[in-house]
């Protein structure tokens, strides 16, 4: 692909000339130019700069669908030629979050490397709409995490489940009506609150409650925190976004509001004082975790190595 289709792309991606430069590490009028360029050789716009934010036209829209595919072409081409070198090389790129890259996957890909030492693997970390879009271009080979609703038929598969735990600041006076649904760091770090004798809190006594939540833009855990509570019969009172989950488990020790946390970072942190825990009784309070592919994209070797690898692994890979 030409200088000129990836200057007008990153533009696409990140909806702005000047982050687009930054990303590109040109000027904000190089890339301002190769568009003209590009508009000019079209004949028409691709950009809408009528609106702010700026829009694609519909010939703009054509244009992007166009460099995608061109882009997962040449990733499927430089795919199949790696597998017919050598079927003992290989690389691989995953995309995933900063809490999931560091949870899970380093310790699967250090055992994947084990297995195959000439198969790399790159960790490509991103918020939900920065891994949509890795997807989306093919600059990664798999998603993993939660499903944000790809623009592109995918397949999914099931990794692992996690439970979302609400943290609720000790000194909000709802919690001493549900003292008795309380449960401890331990309980969480042991998955002992999964056990039925473990009750689960009525969320409906909390609503009077702030919450703290993480970014609304491509993220699971807050659609997942608003439904919830709905489901509960309120809307909860969010007071402060943010785009890290341990940030939020910070902020809720020191009284800043409750909020929900996967119980997956209880294996990763110390127990903090000024924070008491609720088991949660909502489907949504169930979470898979999938491994994600695009369908329309070639498999090389690597990957399908990958996904066997990866559906064998023992539970201890998967808590």
């Amino acid at each position: 692909m030409d200088n000129e289709m990836r200057y007008v792309y990153e533009v696409y991606r990140e909806n702005s000339f000047s982050q687009a430069a930054e990303k590109l590490f040109i000027s904000q009028a190089a890339v301002s130019a190769m568009v003209r360029k590009a508009e000019k050789e079209l004949g028409c716009q691709i950009f809408d700069r009528s609106t702010i934010p700026f829009t694609l036209t519909e010939e703009g829209r054509f244009y992007i669908e166009a460099v995608e595919k061109i882009l997962q072409i040449e990733q499927d081409l430089k795919s199949y030629f790696d597998d017919r070198k050598n079927l003992n090389v290989g690389r691989l790129c995953v995309g995933s979050s900063s809490f999931y890259s560091a949870y899970f996957l380093t310790r699967i890909v250090k055992a994947f490397q084990k297995k195959y030492p000439g198969i790399y693997v790159e960790i490509k970390e991103g918020d939900g709409r920065e891994l949509n879009n890795f997807l989306l271009e093919g600059s990664i080979d798999f998603l993993f995490g939660s499903i944000l609703h790809p623009k592109v038929e995918t397949k999914s598969i099931i990794y692992t489940h996690e439970h979302l735990i609400l943290a609720v600041p000790e000194k909000f006076p709802a919690n001493k009506i549900l003292a008795p649904y309380q449960i401890t760091f331990q309980n969480i770090q042991n998955n002992a609150f999964l056990d039925d004798k473990f009750r689960s809190v009525p969320l409906w006594d909390l609503r009077d409650c702030p919450f703290l939540s993480l970014t609304k833009t491509g993220s699971d855990l807050y659609q997942r925190t608003i439904d919830i509570c709905r489901n509960a019969g309120f809307m909860p009172k969010v007071v402060q976004y943010f785009s890290q989950i341990m940030t939020a488990y910070y902020v809720a020790a020191v009284g800043g509001g409750a909020t929900f946390v996967r119980s997956s970072l209880f294996s990763m942190i110390q127990e903090r004082e000024g924070l008491v825990y609720y088991k949660v009784d909502d489907p949504l309070a169930k979470r898979p975790i999938y491994i994600t592919y695009r369908k329309d994209r070639y498999i090389s070797r690597a990957m399908s190595a990958f996904l066997e690898f990866t559906a064998a692994l023992p539970a201890q890979y998967r808590m």
